[in-house]
């Protein structure tokens, strides 16, 4: 698991037992798509910043 896998699964599971939420299509499979999401998200700002373009700014 990567450090940020780690800290939204730490996140998560102090978040259902304050709550009390029973998650349905488990835990694992969120954090899955919240890595995604972040990942290339970051990766297409990365690309945005060192494109031709956004340099003549």
């Amino acid at each position: 698991m990567t450090e940020l896998e780690n800290k939204l699964n730490h996140i998560l599971e102090e978040h259902q037992h304050e709550s009390g939420l029973h998650m349905i299509g488990g835990r694992r499979r969120l954090i899955d798509r919240l890595v995604k999401f972040f990942e290339e998200d970051l990766h297409g700002k990365d690309e945005i910043r060192s494109s031709p373009a956004s340099r003549d700014n």
